[in-house]
């Protein structure tokens, strides 16, 4: 399947940021798509190294079904 992915990072003096452009990748599931391109422990809870990306479908052209990954 096809996803897109969007990279965060924040800080408290400079709070949230999109970190590059939005990234097409082929994957089987959206937890896949976010570690192929990385390969750094993710998870959708916890503490995070301040970095984050959120995956949607290429379909969904409102990102409303997208979901937020947290890397550790």
């Amino acid at each position: 399947m096809h996803y897109s992915l969007q990279f965060f990072s924040w800080t408290p003096h400079e709070g949230v940021h999109q970190v590059g452009s939005i990234i097409e990748v082929n994957a089987l599931n959206p937890k896949l798509a976010a570690t192929a391109l990385l390969g750094v422990r993710l998870d959708d809870a916890g503490a995070a190294r301040r970095l984050a990306v959120r995956v949607w479908n290429d379909s969904d052209d409102s990102k409303a079904d997208c979901t937020c990954y947290y890397y550790h």
